[in-house]
């Protein structure tokens, strides 16, 4: 039996909503915010320190909304912010010791959710997997309007 794309589509959105509400408990736990966390995993990752604009880019937001979640981070200890040595105009966004330990272990906890939910499964069905989700998201992307991909 052929499966069905609306019942496929609805398992999508269960599966969504559920590692959706999963990662909104951890992180609430933890004092943090989605973008809050997407900063500091975006600094463990490309390395730091970074500049402010080179975070809204790799964020894919406006350069106002980073000073605003730069502000907070800092306020509550997760980055620093410092001068850059050769830009006078740009300001360096550092993770601090707290928030280089909270980026390493959401790191290593989503080495471990992966291989603990996806780990088992074949090869073939997680290449599969992926072809189906990257089509998706590549037809969601292209059917967007102009506007709203310019955030």
């Amino acid at each position: 039996m052929k499966p069905d794309p609306v019942t496929v589509l609805d398992k999508t959105f269960e599966l969504a909503s559920v590692l959706g509400d999963l990662m909104q408990t951890t992180l609430t736990e933890r004092g943090l915010t989605t973008a809050r966390a997407e900063l500091l995993l975006v600094l463990h990752h490309h390395g730091q320190p970074m500049v402010q604009r080179a975070l809204s880019q790799a964020v894919h937001c406006t350069p106002r909304h980073i000073t605003t979640l730069v502000d907070v981070l800092e306020t509550d200890g997760w980055v620093a912010r410092g001068p850059h040595p050769t830009d006078r105009r740009a300001t360096l966004v550092t993770l601090t010791a707290q928030g280089r330990a909270a980026a390493d272990r959401m790191h290593t906890e989503r080495h471990d959710a992966a291989h603990t939910l996806l780990g088992h499964l074949p090869a073939p069905d997680l290449a599969g997997f992926l072809t189906v989700a990257d089509h998706v998201l590549r037809h969601i992307e292209t059917s967007r309007s102009p506007t709203r991909q310019s955030r």
